[in-house]
This record gives structure tokens, C-alpha cells and sequence, in this order.
């Protein structure tokens, strides 16, 4: 009689132990197709980082190997115990993993991304470009072809391997290689070690491990420590300029004044008068848009005509702005104060303090150039003091709430207040010897004030003002998309004489040329938006992303452009070294 149990019994046993030997088999061939992400990884080699790359490369594919053995094989070894139909599904699953191990290894050689649902979301994307599907074809049988022999030689050679016994040291050995690789993660996240941290993106499905909170918890970091690692962490090694600097000495002044919240619609005859006339003498661009709605990174963009990414960068390398290093022997001034000192404060009585000792400074400038900044704030904390209220109509605010309604009210008028003092400080500015440049940080959606949603990177968020006026500019109205970006770039060409190309310190252009950006990057490295024709893509630290036309409405069928993707990165990554 044949006890079938014990048949039974055997069968998923020695199935069993083909599995694991089928498994580390596949292991190795993943980890042989896996070369190829250590070689296009971007990131920085040193001595550390190289270990924990040849560690962190044994580990993950160690447990990949496993993850897809136990959710896979493992359960169908006691549902079809036949060593026939395992070896036949086993090759079938490897041959299908490894095929998609070597697309997402051709996508993210050549544009370091993963090949993922966003890839699908990017329009103009094709995976021919990257790698044929005739190529993929013959590959694929090829593959299951030496899956099934190495299905079977270890099948035959079973009883041969077992006794090998090395199978426990295997293990220990991924399982050490595992844990090792995440231990160096750790700390070096918790001491912002750069080039290990450059490779946190390189294998597809990694997760490394931090332990920042209970570090911190433990007092093993203090605060001070702890701002300057978060400083390091986000800051990207930048070269700055690309290029020395080839510009020709000037004798003309620079004012910049900027508007703490100011919409590129609300300057009209009504609202802003003052604006709206020395809109006409100078270059008035009419589509312009900041590149972030933080304060400190707008500034930065402005100034730099780089993305907030690389702020950190500028502060760990202590470089400055070509605004800074060609005024040099001009007599400086910075006028305001920084947002977060005027929590106690009436911004009208500040900004009103500060436009009355700017232009009495700028009465007693003689000789040497100067460059002087101004920042209001009026718009930003709505008051309107005693001021007498205008008789305020604007479409946006017909379906707002009454709250809605007053604050919009309040808002328009201390636009109406600041246009004021901006006409009083150029009052005593010659603009046949100053250039001028008037814009904001931001702009603030009537229907939302204070809301959450105006945080939110809508067109009315981001279109401000940009007009620049002086001995360099004629009047002129451009009707082009630009940004923060382009500033700087204008500048150096028309008011300092740089014979430098506008890629030598910005990802902008001159606004002047027919150049111009397809697409804008807008916000810092935790949270950015990709910007065109009024629509943006939002990317959150997880990685998310939703689309939105330019009324901030999402959109689930949205794309976003493939080619436009890679060239604003290209661009961006530029001033890496």
C-alpha cells in the first residue's frame, strides 16, 4: 500500500529545496543584469559609498529574490506539487522578472527614472526609444530558454546540492549584507553623508532605512547640529557661475522694490496707477510668474536665476549672487525686513517708515553707483490702516463668501496703499541713470485668502508683475511666458554689459531675445511643481503627483510632456558638478 501523505510530503519538500536553489540561481542573474544601475548612477564615489553600494546591491536583490519566491513559488509548491509544472512556472515568473529588471535598467541608464506609472503619464514617452520591442522579444525567449535549463540541471543535480550544505551560510550572508547596507544608511542619514545618500534612487523598489527622530530623541543630535545637517542634506554641490564673469563696468544705479503679494492683473489704472504708468516707459512682461510662493526661495531664484534647490548649496559654499559680486564697488543698501519680524509690527507704518528713509538716501548718493532693494509688505498683512477704502468690483469676488469678500477688499486696498509709496519713492529716482525693477513674490487668489488652497501653485498664485524701466529699456511689452529665472540673465546683458550667454548662471533666458523656457521649475526639493502653459504637475516628498489646468482644477487625464521633462532637467543639472 502507498501512503500517499508521505508521498505527498516528499514531493513539496524536495520542491521546496529546488525553490531555494532556483531562487539564488535567479538572484545572481538579477544581480548580473543590476550592474548596469551602479554604472549610470550619478551619484558620489567614495570609499563608504562604494561599500554600501556593493552592499546595499546584495541585499535588495537577495530580498527581492526572496519576496518573489515566498509570494509566488512558495504557495504554489503545495497547490501543484509536480516538479514538471514548478520548474515550467518558475522559469516563466524569473523569465518575466528579469525582462522587467532590463527595461527598468534601459529607462533609468538613459534618463535616471524608474519605470513606473508616471512614465505612462509622461506624453511623448516611448519605450522604443529606449529599448526595441523586437530586442525585448528575442531576449525574452532567450531567457526562458536558460530558465528552464537551469530549472532542470537543478533539479537533476538536486541530491548533489543538498549535500553542499552551504545553504544556511547564503542566507546569513544576504540577510548581513541586508542589514549592513540599512545600518550605513542610517547614520548616513543622521550625519547627511552626501555620497551615500547620492544613491538612495539607484535600485528599483528601494527603501532605505532613517532613524533621524530617534536619533534625535536620544540626544544623540542637538538642534544646533541638526539644522546645519538639514541645511547639508538638500544642498546639491553647485559651479557657479559656469563661466568667470565678463562684464563691463556701469555707471547706471539699480533699484529693485519688491511686493511682498502682488497679481499681475490687479495692476491697472484703478488699483495701481503708479504701477500701471511706469509700466509704460520700460519692459513690462505680461505673462511672468515667480518661481516659488515661498518668500526666501523666490528671492533666491530672482537673484541667482536658479531653482531653490540649490539654496542650500549657496549657504554651505557661501557663494552669493552676481547682483552682490558685480556691485561691489557701488554703494549698497537693503531696505525691510525679513517676513517672519513683522508678526508685532503695522506693515503700513513699516513700509511707509522704509520708503521715506530709502529716498532720502537715495537723495544723498553721490558719486559711485548704487544698488538698493526694497521689500513691502503692506499687501502681505492686508492692512489698510486709516486709509480711505476704493470702490472695489472684481469678477473673482462675486461668488466669494462675505468673509472672502472683505478680505479681497482689504487686499486690493493695500495694493492701492503700496502703489502709492512706490510713486512717492520715484518721485526722487532719474531713470536716465537708475534702472528700475518693480515685481513680487507671489500673487494671492482673491477667492482664497487664507485659505489652504492659496498655498496651492495656481496661475493667480504665481503670475505677478515684472517691469523694468531705465536707460536700457525701451518700452516694450512681452508677451512670452517668463519667470524669476529670466531676471537675472536681462540684467547682466542690458544694465551690467556681461558678454556672458544666459546659461552661464541661469536656467532662464534673456527676456529680450526670443528665447524662452518650455517648461518652469517652481517650489524647493520637497515640494515643486512642473509648470507650462498655465498648467502644472504638483510632485509631493512621496513622490506623488496630480495634474491641473491653470484654474487649479485637477485634471485626471493629464500629461505631461516627456521631451519638455528631460530637457528642464538637463538644464537644471547643468550647474551640478
Amino acid at each position: 500500500m502507498v501512503d500517499n501523505t508521505n508521498s505527498y510530503k516528499d514531493r513539496v519538500s524536495r520542491l521546496i529545496s529546488w525553490g531555494h536553489w532556483f531562487m539564488f540561481a535567479n538572484i545572481l542573474l538579477a544581480m548580473l543584469m543590476a550592474v548596469r544601475y551602479i554604472f549610470a548612477a550619478e551619484g558620489q564615489a567614495t570609499v563608504i559609498s562604494v561599500l554600501y553600494v556593493l552592499m546595499a546591491w546584495i541585499g535588495h536583490f537577495g530580498l527581492l529574490g526572496i519576496i518573489c519566491y515566498v509570494l509566488v513559488l512558495f504557495p504554489l509548491t503545495f497547490v501543484f506539487p509536480y516538479s514538471h509544472i514548478l520548474r515550467g512556472a518558475g522559469a516563466v515568473l524569473a523569465t518575466l522578472s528579469i525582462v522587467a529588471l532590463l527595461i527598468d535598467g534601459s529607462v533609468y541608464q538613459n534618463y535616471q527614472l524608474h519605470f513606473n506609472l508616471f512614465a505612462f503619464d509622461l506624453d511623448g514617452f516611448n519605450l522604443n526609444n529606449t529599448i526595441g520591442w523586437s530586442s525585448i522579444s528575442l531576449f525574452l525567449i532567450a531567457l526562458l530558454v536558460v530558465e528552464l535549463t537551469i530549472a532542470n540541471l537543478i533539479w537533476k543535480r538536486l541530491h548533489v546540492i543538498r549535500q553542499w550544505d552551504i545553504g544556511n551560510k547564503l542566507a546569513a550572508f544576504f540577510g548581513v549584507m541586508f542589514l549592513l547596507s540599512h545600518m550605513v544608511h542610517i547614520w548616513a542619514d543622521a550625519t547627511i553623508y552626501r555620497p551615500v545618500l547620492s544613491f538612495d534612487r539607484t535600485f528599483p523598489f528601494a527603501h532605505q532605512s532613517t532613524a533621524r527622530s530617534f536619533i534625535k530623541r536620544q540626544g544623540w543630535l542637538d538642534e544646533t547640529h541638526q539644522k546645519d545637517l538639514m541645511i547639508n542634506k538638500s544642498a546639491k554641490s553647485v559651479i557657479y557661475p559656469l563661466s568667470p564673469l565678463q562684464c563691463h563696468a556701469t555707471e547706471t544705479n539699480l533699484l529693485v522694490i519688491t511686493v511682498a503679494r502682488v497679481n499681475e492683473d490687479l495692476v491697472t489704472p484703478e488699483i495701481m496707477p503708479k504701477l500701471t504708468a511706469l509700466s509704460a516707459q520700460g519692459l513690462s512682461a505680461q505673462a511672468h510668474i515667480t518661481n516659488s510662493l515661498e518668500d526666501t526661495d523666490a528671492t533666491f531664484g530672482f537673484e541667482t536665476g536658479l531653482p531653490a534647490i540649490y539654496r542650500p548649496a549657496f549657504t554651505a559654499q557661501k557663494l552669493s549672487s552676481p547682483l552682490i559680486e558685480l556691485t561691489n564697488k557701488s554703494i549698497r543698501k537693503s531696505f525691510g525686513v525679513h517676513a517672519d519680524q513683522l508678526t508685532n509690527k503695522d506693515a503700513l507704518a513699516v513700509d511707509k517708515e522704509n520708503v521715506d528713509d530709502l529716498a532720502q538716501w537715495i537723495g544723498e548718493q553721490r558719486g559711485a553707483p548704487y544698488f538698493a532693494n526694497i521689500t513691502l509688505y503692506a499687501s502681505q498683512q492686508l492692512n489698510i490702516g486709516t486709509n480711505t477704502l476704493l470702490n472695489f468690483d472684481h469678477a473673482l469676488t462675486q461668488t466669494s463668501s462675505a468673509p472672502q469678500r472683505v478680505l479681497a477688499t482689504q487686499y486690493v486696498n493695500s495694493l492701492h496703499y503700496t502703489d502709492r509709496l512706490i510713486g512717492e519713492l520715484l518721485q526722487g529716482v532719474d531713470l536716465t541713470t537708475t534702472t528700475v525693477v518693480v515685481t513680487g513674490h507671489r500673487g494671492n487668489d482673491l477667492t482664497r485668502l487664507y485659505n489652504q488652497s492659496s498655498s496651492d501653485y495656481s496661475q493667480v498664485n504665481l503670475q505677478v508683475p515684472l517691469i523694468i524701466v531705465g536707460p536700457n529699456f525701451e518700452p516694450q511689452q512681452v508677451t512670452k511666458a517668463t519667470s524669476h529665472y529670466d531676471v537675472l540673465p536681462t540684467l547682466l546683458k542690458s544694465h551690467f554689459k556681461c558678454g556672458n550667454p544666459a546659461s552661464d548662471i541661469s536656467v532662464g533666458y534673456d527676456i529680450k531675445s526670443t528665447q524662452q523656457s518650455d517648461m518652469f521649475y517652481l517650489g524647493n526639493a520637497h515640494y515643486f511643481s512642473l509648470y507650462k502653459d498655465g498648467n502644472n504637475t504638483q510632485i509631493d516628498r512621496q513622490g506623488q503627483y496630480r495634474f491641473f489646468d491653470k484654474h487649479y482644477i485637477r485634471q485626471d487625464d493629464g500629461k505631461l510632456s516627456f521631451q519638455s521633462l528631460v530637457d528642464l532637467m538637463t538644464n537644471i543639472e547643468r550647474f551640478e558638478p
